[in-house]
């Protein structure tokens, strides 16, 4: 008896032990589902420490995650991140550094959604650090450099028609700075080297706003070294495609003393370069103290980056808007459609409503003598009689 009781005090026991096991197994399952991946975990730390500025701890956490989990689909986006923290950062050196690594983004993940936005950055934190024309040109040739492959690399890209105007200023800058230097060596009678520098534009910089007179400098260089045939080249140009220009009569009257011929204006040539003008900024008070502070860092240039996708996002939402506010063209069609159908419908019925009853009283009239015709001829009959 006491044998047959233990035994069942253990079959109990083990019962207990049994259903607390499958209990715990249930709740753990349920946890591990619930636990977010350490992954992700990582990168929206990054992300929080970005967001209120601390940016060494936030490029911690994503570093962390690219050494810890190198497959992890977030691997990618924490480049990007690190580039971006850098970026925001700014400074110099922070941005040498945010240039470093979008280019590293770019050649690991060259098909990356994002990757458009990391050349664009390329060139737009270089764009930051262009200096005026008259000084090192070398953030200004690596925003060029930028944008061209940009360019080459996103030809279809909605940001692709803003990277062409960005390249058409940083080039602008560019050969202002030639055109600069050309003119120093110019007034100090180095004509051979002022004539290097204005050629350099006329072959790299084809859609320079000051083009008309870098022709006019040109010709007159070579004018100087007794090259007058080549310079004719330039008066020509000057001649041909600037009737606007302050040297146009001048580049003519040198054609004629030359005795070269002066060609006729080209309108076609001459409304495109007079597009390439750069508008006049004309007089603000404010001129000298916007300089200045632009001089000592306190105002620098517009995220072209920023910028381009603002203008991206606009676009956007004015043709969602459009065309959620369009009329749909379609349904007038239809309603013209259906309307025809049941006009159609209707005139069928009628015709053939009218059919059945030309139908129904032909018989009828036939049995009572044919109608009209038939009475007055039953009238005829009647009366030989």
């Amino acid at each position: 008896m006491g044998g047959t009781v233990m035994v069942s005090k253990l079959r109990y026991v083990f019962f207990l032990v049994l259903l607390g096991t499958w209990g715990c197994g249930q709740k753990g399952a349920k946890l591990q589902k619930s636990v977010v991946p350490p992954d992700k975990t990582l990168f929206e730390t990054g992300q929080e420490y970005a967001q209120k500025s601390q940016f060494i701890k936030a490029r911690l956490a994503f570093q962390t995650l690219i050494n810890t989990y190198p497959d992890s689909e977030l691997s990618s986006e924490s480049y990007l991140a690190i580039g971006d923290s850098f970026y925001k950062e700014g400074g110099t050196e922070n941005l040498l550094q945010a240039e470093d690594q979008y280019k590293s983004f770019v050649i690991f993940f060259p098909t990356h959604p994002r990757a458009a936005d990391a050349q664009l950055k390329i060139a737009s934190l270089n764009m930051k650090m262009m200096r005026d024309p008259d000084r090192d040109p070398q953030y200004s040739a690596k925003a060029q450099e930028a944008l061209q492959k940009f360019i080459e690399m996103f030809p279809d890209h909605p940001f692709t028609p803003k990277a062409r105007d960005y390249l058409r200023d940083v080039q602008e800058n560019l050969a202002e700075g030639f055109f600069g230097i050309g003119k120093f060596y110019a007034n100090r009678g180095n004509y051979v080297a002022a004539r290097q520098r204005f050629e350099a534009i006329t072959k790299k910089f084809p859609e320079f706003s000051e083009m008309e007179e870098t022709y006019y400098q040109l010709a007159k260089a070579l004018e100087k070294s007794e090259r007058s045939d080549d310079a004719a080249i330039y008066y020509a140009r000057i001649a041909e495609g600037y009737p606007f220009g302050k040297h146009f009569g001048e580049a003519k009257a040198r054609l004629a003393e030359m005795g070269k011929p002066v060609p006729p204006v080209n309108a076609q040539v001459a409304a495109k370069n007079q597009t390439r003008q750069k508008p006049s900024e004309g007089f603000s008070p404010l001129s000298p103290i916007t300089a200045f502070a632009k001089a000592i860092g306190f105002k620098g240039p517009p995220d072209a980056y920023e910028t381009a996708k603002k203008e991206i996002e606009s676009k956007t939402e004015a043709a969602a808007s459009q065309t959620a506010g369009a009329p749909d063209g379609d349904k007038p069609a239809d309603d013209a459609l259906i309307k025809a159908e049941i006009r159609k419908s209707q005139s069928g019925a009628t015709e053939a409503t009218l059919g059945s009853t030309t139908k129904e009283t032909r018989p009828s009239t036939d049995k009572n003598g044919g109608g009209k015709n038939n009475s007055k001829k039953k009238k005829n009959d009647k009366k030989p009689s």
